[in-house]
């Protein structure tokens, strides 16, 4: 969404049969409301926000558990509807990239098949919207075609191609793991993949069809092939499972995903690191502390500092991780890397990190001569290795096709050689934004790092006072 154009169209496809779509379509999905609010203990004491609220069917079930109850679409014509039945809700046509109410507002938010694959920055503003602590609940569609009602939304297919390859990208996130990597990456926790129970029940085949003829992506499909061969498709297709005296019915795969945004971790305030101020307290800031806290006992001051931009260092590193995992690189290798790149640019702090683990991999004595410019200890193709690093860390574009050579020579292919290089240019940015803004290594790791190691390292800022 986000434009008026967007928000239009959204209303075209959905809210052109507001009514018959509230009345022959939404209450099948009463099951997937239902279960999803018990998942989440919807109650009295929550202030709930339902995300894509469509006709409000789902609002109007969480105010009979004793919610207080917001919810937004997109659709006027919908939101009249979800305002009808529930007239003491707080109900918006608006977007959900862009959700107008204040941080913090809700304790509990949900979404029943409204987040997509296609639109996974509004995981983000949910987390925004929430308490800490607050609990979120997701539906989208589970394995299609394994389903034994898939017959039921094969209709859709009547569209334009491209309409239905979006329609393939728009329920990725049911793909095991894709909604547990959305919701982590954005900063929730306690995520937990729940099945959800989701059947369709009609009387007759005409019922069965006009009711999906109510729905968006039938929309699609009316614009390609019009509206009376989409019905006759639709109900062709439904007579072929009518069953005597028994309701035409279709079991759909549907996935839940419940969640958590962390709360306020007791006992630690972010702090001023280096030049700038302490971060704004956030969900994904908490998870970088709380990592570290997990695998250190302290919170670093480059967590500290890249706190401001939770999101931005997550995915340094996932990157990094992608060039160290391509070239194969063993982490004595990184070590050797990261200590001959983080000396020669003068970063006390990276020096010292993977000095000790270079010390812990090889020796310390190894260590602090590689943090020298000394190589002697090291093997023929380590040495190669390391005056790379310092030439792409010193002088990137004195590089010449015999340094490549040199490295081809003691074994390494061209796809380690770029992994090794991207490797060392990805620790350069990490390296140069701590530096700049005035991070200094920890108190806590410098008196941990081996005293060779820490003799070594005569250059940049100093450790923080124990």
């Amino acid at each position: 969404m986000g434009t008026q154009q967007d928000w239009r169209v959204v209303d075209e496809g959905w809210g052109r049969r507001a009514v018959e779509f509230a009345t022959l379509s939404e209450p099948a999905n009463c099951r997937e409301y239902v279960a999803l609010h018990h998942h989440l203990g919807v109650g009295p004491e929550d202030r709930l926000l339902d995300i894509a609220c469509g006709a409000g069917l789902s609002v109007e079930l969480a105010g009979l558990r004793g919610a207080s109850c917001a919810g937004i679409d997109a659709s006027p014509r919908l939101i009249e509807v979800a305002r009808d039945r529930s007239p003491e809700a707080d109900l918006r046509v608006g977007d959900m990239h862009a959700l107008p109410w204040d941080d913090g507002a809700f304790t509990v938010v949900t979404s029943f098949r409204g987040i997509w694959g296609t639109t996974p920055d509004a995981v983000t503003e949910a987390l925004r919207v929430l308490a800490p602590g607050g609990r979120l609940g997701l539906t989208v569609w589970g394995h299609i075609k394994a389903s034994p009602g898939a017959w039921a939304l094969a209709p859709f297919t009547l569209a334009a191609q491209e309409k239905v390859t979006n329609q393939a990208s728009m329920v990725a996130l049911g793909r095991p793991g894709a909604g547990e990597e959305l919701l982590g990456r954005a900063g929730f926790v306690d995520v937990e993949r729940v099945d959800i129970p989701f059947v369709w029940e009609f009387s007759d085949p005409a019922t069965y069809a006009r009711a999906l003829a109510s729905t968006g992506p039938a929309y699609e499909s009316i614009q390609a092939v019009g509206e009376r061969a989409f019905l006759d498709h639709a109900v062709g297709l439904a007579q072929e499972r009518v069953r005597d005296g028994l309701p035409l019915r279709a079991r759909i795969n549907v996935v839940g995903y419940t969640a958590r945004k962390p709360a306020t971790t007791s006992g630690f305030t972010p702090e001023a690191v280096g030049f700038l101020g302490a971060p704004p307290p956030s969900a994904a800031a908490e998870r970088l502390y709380d990592e570290d806290r997990h695998d250190l006992g302290y919170v670093m001051n480059a967590s500290r500092l890249w706190a401001h931009q939770p999101e931005t260092v997550n995915a340094l590193f996932d990157t990094m991780g992608l060039a160290a995992r391509g070239g194969g690189l063993t982490l004595r290798q990184r070590g050797i890397l990261v200590t001959a790149c983080a000396a020669t640019l003068g970063d006390s702090y990276c020096s010292l990190a993977w000095g000790k683990k270079l010390a812990i991999e090889a020796d310390p004595a190894v260590a602090a001569a590689v943090l020298h410019g000394d190589d002697e200890a090291l093997t023929p193709a380590e040495r190669v290795l390391a005056r790379w690093a310092r030439k792409v860390t010193s002088d990137p574009n004195g590089t010449t096709p015999d340094d490549v050579r040199a490295l081809r020579a003691v074994g390494y292919s061209d796809a380690e050689i770029f992994a090794a290089t991207a490797f060392v240019g990805l620790r350069v940015a990490f390296s140069t934004v701590n530096d700049a803004l005035g991070a200094r290594p920890d108190a806590e790791l410098a008196s941990t790092v081996p005293e060779q190691v820490r003799s070594a390292v005569t250059f940049g800022r100093p450790p923080v006072s124990g």
